[in-house]
């Protein structure tokens, strides 16, 4: 019986300890988030980028219509266009996510743009977001902060 339980708690602590203790993801309605980040940016940095990846696993499409943050003065979503030859990040009032598809927030195409955020965030430090979608309704999450490096290594699950 103690060999059971040391054998328990050695998994338990293993587990903790392990990098799948640290994904984070949220469900709402049909919704799921998956790991929602931010990139670590300098101080007074005038805005900060959010991303994530949407899943619909409903019956019918769903929307991203709209996200705020305590610690931002203003939160909107964006995404990018080529206008006369030049990408340009443009504001849009959704982001769709049909039926059982997936939809990619990240650099260079949607993601959050966070506005004047109220403190410095450094890699590790989290925040609370709150999204809202046109049938799920509202959730917070809770956005990490990370470093550029680990962009790549995200892009590739």
């Amino acid at each position: 019986m103690l060999k059971l339980f040391k054998t328990t708690i050695i998994t338990l602590i293993t587990f903790i300890a392990s990098p799948l203790s640290l994904a984070h993801d949220y469900v709402v309605g049909n919704i799921h988030i998956d790991h929602p980040w931010s990139r670590e940016a300098p101080p007074n940095a005038p805005v900060i980028g959010g991303f994530f990846q949407l899943t619909n696993h409903g019956d019918s499409d769903d929307a991203l219509i709209a996200a705020e943050s305590p610690i931002a003065g203003h939160v909107e979503i964006h995404t990018h266009k080529k206008e006369d030859g030049v990408m340009k990040m443009i504001k849009i009032d959704e982001i769709r996510i049909p039926v059982n598809e997936s939809v990619l927030l990240k650099p260079g195409s949607f993601h959050l743009m966070i506005f004047n955020p109220t403190q410095s965030l450094k890699k590790g430090d989290r925040f609370p977001i709150t999204l809202t979608f046109k049938n799920a309704g509202k959730v917070e999450v809770e956005m990490t902060v990370e470093k550029p490096e680990h962009i790549e290594k995200h892009m590739h699950h």
